[in-house]
């Protein structure tokens, strides 16, 4: 059954499975099919994990396959709106919510903030809007501790790796926009991503400039990002 389940897990969910901690209490929000969970206790990397999701298909098939994969002991298929199907009993101390924009991981963590104790990792894996989560994160004291970007499937992926600490957390806006470690890393996939990105720029800039509305402020925003981009690309 574990082999079963790893060759369900696409490259993103294994790689979110790496950075979640030996021993973690985890919850996993957005858990669709619960392949993650069971994935995680299966391993032995998690003695219990919370699968919550928002809508009845996703929780009916994670209680089906978390039953058939007989970890019903470990695994709590729980029906509700992020982070609010937690309890304090449950002492979660790591938070997965992958699959879904930056903008609405971003949401599930407002809503959910006070069953937050600022004492858990946070691995979060935008499809896009990277930027709005490490916004963030920064503004709640979490200090990105890993990233990673994959292409998976021809998809392009971000996954951000926080943890609480005490200080205040300050990123300049390159770091918000392409990601602090990303940035350094430079990787083959990051490489090609902001090429393309910086393309298609390029191209919204001459629409705009044959727009017959004032389009300043949308011009302005895209040379910023634009100089960032190359900036980091020749660095």
């Amino acid at each position: 059954m574990t082999q079963h389940i790893a060759k369900l897990l696409s490259d993103r969910l294994t790689i979110v499975a790496g950075f979640v901690p030996q021993g973690a209490i985890v919850a996993d929000i957005g858990t669709d099919h619960a392949y993650l969970p069971i994935y995680l206790v299966h391993e032995g990397i998690a003695p219990k994990v919370v699968a919550s999701d928002v809508g009845d298909g996703p929780v009916a098939s994670a209680t089906r396959n978390v039953r058939e994969a007989q970890v019903t002991a470990q695994v709590s298929v729980r029906e509700g709106d992020g982070l609010a199907t937690l309890t304090a009993d449950d002492a979660v101390n790591c938070v997965v919510i992958a699959g879904m924009g930056g903008a609405l991981i971003t949401e599930i963590l407002d809503r959910g903030l006070s069953h937050l104790r600022h004492q858990e990792r946070l691995i979060l894996q935008p499809n896009v809007g990277g930027d709005r989560v490490r916004e963030w994160l920064a503004a709640h004291q979490y200090g990105i501790s890993a990233e990673r970007i994959i292409d998976d499937d021809h998809h392009i992926y971000e996954i951000i790796v926080a943890d609480p600490v005490l200080e205040t957390v300050t990123l300049d806006p390159a770091d918000v926009l392409m990601g602090p470690q990303l940035r350094r890393e430079k990787n083959s996939v990051w490489q090609a991503f902001w090429q393309e990105r910086h393309e298609k720029n390029e191209k919204l800039l001459s629409q705009l400039s044959e727009a017959h509305s004032d389009q300043r402020e949308k011009v302005d925003a895209v040379q910023r990002e634009q100089q960032m981009i190359e900036e980091a690309l020749k660095a």
